[in-house]
């Protein structure tokens, strides 16, 4: 049968082959060299081969556009990030005024919108400075905000492909006298606005969603929000957490923000206040509890009811005095439907392709945690009955550990990672780097890939003109850190940007496709944004 395929004319080989998933493909031209030949003949084959070693997925961006340009455009791509890079400021500007105290944790980037919601503004910018996407909103225009003193701006959040802008409304104080367990009580409110105008979405039913919660006994319970929302396509999902006499427990309530629907759900396992969580896409949900637990739930049916799949358990950390807090850093989901499509970038990420980085914050060690997501849509999370799995069963898999120090900031896209780091050079496997100081006049920005396509590309690499990037390892913890051994093996790619970046009241560093987001405190009411993008030397002169 084999000798039968090959035999046939190339050009119905190729058309065959293109029947073949980018995986099959794959494996296909890298096992047969008949196949491998064949394939060199079609663009069609290569965009696709190309496509799946980046771990790219093409977006209808790209319909118009012919097989060889797209080829042209992923290959430009590739080589962005390929060897040690400089940096070309494309767009910056002051924003303010704000509170300093409000600047390290709210600000965000999705699909080259840069904004920061801080003293009742939300600040909208353009990372290429198109002024008409930017914009500054006073959020108390908000017309539940006419209730002085009854509800306020809780949390708040952007989501630029739906033109959305979600607000949690509060009482300043949430707590809830419940007479009569069973019945349902208002806990907070959302409010569904448009991004470009502040008026309600026009694609919601409703402006305004009373989010309600039923106590399962009378009592004063006291409600805390955890996070600011989660939005993918349709759906909303704002986790907070009741508490007390009677004990605590974490509940989620899953909104349909276009039909104006929500409803509540506890979680099935005891959750503390310091808990963090990750919405995947519209069906997963990845919540993380400061004991150590990564907990996997899927979002079933159309009202999204939470099914407790995986417990994956992290490594013991050591620590002193008080316990382990973490903090998420993932690509933004690009999936659903889309109000903006001008705004999606021509290529997104493939879940399969992704990482999740997990800053474990503890003394005397902080680490890093970089997890490859293909373990949350394998066969694990079909499981019926919640599974628990043990560090030694899934860490050295699909895991590397690195230090990590509280001042190095860290943005993720795709598979890499941006990290800050007061040196230009590479960092030796497991050394340990001191954190920002005021005698570090700069620093500067590393880009690791852990996509594995890359690295065997990397390692096979032949292009003596364009040099691959160098293949490390992260090497061996210090054992201080944990209570038990933790192999952290796996290889990944490191290139360093050669121009460094002013370290005094740096605050932010976010990476996009094809750029970088960097923020610093200007003065004690506002914010320096700078947006660069990765160039060879040359085209510094351009």
């Amino acid at each position: 049968m084999r000798a039968e395929f090959l035999s046939l004319p190339t050009e119905l080989i190729c058309h065959i082959l293109l029947l073949l998933t980018p995986r099959d493909l794959t494996r296909c031209t890298t096992t047969c060299k008949k196949i491998w030949d064949a394939s060199q003949n079609s663009v069609y084959i290569q965009y696709t081969l190309e496509l799946f070693a980046q771990g790219f997925t093409e977006t209808a961006t790209l319909d118009s556009i012919s097989v060889s340009r797209k080829m042209g455009s992923l290959e430009k791509l590739a080589s962005l990030w390929r060897s040690d890079f400089d940096a070309k400021i494309v767009f910056e500007e002051v924003v303010g005024p704000m509170r300093h105290d409000r600047f390290p944790k709210n600000q965000y980037v999705k699909c080259g919108l840069w904004w920061i919601w801080a003293q009742k503004n939300l600040f909208i910018r353009d990372c290429d400075g198109n002024i008409e996407l930017s914009r500054t909103w006073r959020v108390d225009s908000l017309s539940s905000q006419h209730q002085p003193g009854i509800l306020r701006t809780f949390s708040l959040t952007f989501e630029p492909l739906q033109d959305l802008v979600v607000a949690v409304l509060m009482p300043p104080c949430m707590v809830v006298v419940v007479t009569d367990a069973g019945q349902e009580h208002s806990i907070f409110q959302l409010e569904f606005r448009s991004a470009s105008s502040l008026l309600p979405h026009p694609d919601s039913l409703c402006t305004s969603l009373e989010c309600e919660h039923a106590f399962g006994e009378p009592g004063d319970y006291f409600v805390f929000l955890l996070g600011k929302p989660a939005i993918c396509g349709d759906r909303v999902v704002v986790l907070y957490h009741v508490h007390s006499v009677c004990g605590q427990y974490l509940s989620v309530q899953v909104i349909d923000w276009r039909k104006g629907h929500a409803k509540s759900y506890r979680l099935s396992d005891p959750v503390e206040p310091k808990s963090s969580f990750h919405l995947v896409d519209e069906q997963t949900m990845v919540v993380i509890e400061k004991q150590g637990h990564l907990s996997l739930y899927t979002l079933q049916g159309p009202d999204g009811l939470p099914q407790h799949r995986v417990t994956y358990l992290l490594p013991n950390i050591a620590f002193h005095k008080d316990e382990p807090s973490f903090v998420i850093h993932a690509t933004p989901s690009f999936y659903g439907t889309i109000t903006r499509p001008d705004l999606i970038p021509c290529y997104i990420p493939s879940l399969e392709s992704q990482i999740m980085v997990l800053e474990i914050l503890s003394h005397p060690c902080t680490i890093i945690l970089v997890i490859d997501m293909v373990m949350f849509s394998r066969q694990a999370i079909h499981a019926e009955t919640p599974v628990e799995i043990p560090w030694s069963d899934w860490g050295p898999q699909y895991t590397c550990c690195f230090p990590h120090h509280t001042s190095h900031r860290v943005g993720v896209f795709g598979s890499k990672v941006a990290y800050a780091l007061p040196q230009d050079r590479i960092p030796e496997p497991g050394e340990r780097l001191e954190g920002f100081s005021d005698d570090h006049d700069h620093f500067y920005v590393h880009v690791w890939d852990f996509n594995k396509r890359v690295i065997t590309r990397a390692k096979n690499a032949s292009d003596c003109s364009s040099p691959p990037p160098l293949v490390h390892k992260p090497g061996p913890l210090d054992e201080a850190c944990f209570i038990g051994r933790v192999m952290s093996n796996h290889p990944y790619t490191a290139t360093v940007c050669r121009t460094p970046f002013m370290a005094h009241g740096f605050e932010r560093l976010f990476l996009e496709q094809d750029r970088l987001v960097l923020s610093w405190a200007s003065s004690p009411s506002s914010l320096s944004i700078q947006v660069v993008c990765p160039v060879d030397g040359t085209e510094l002169t351009d």
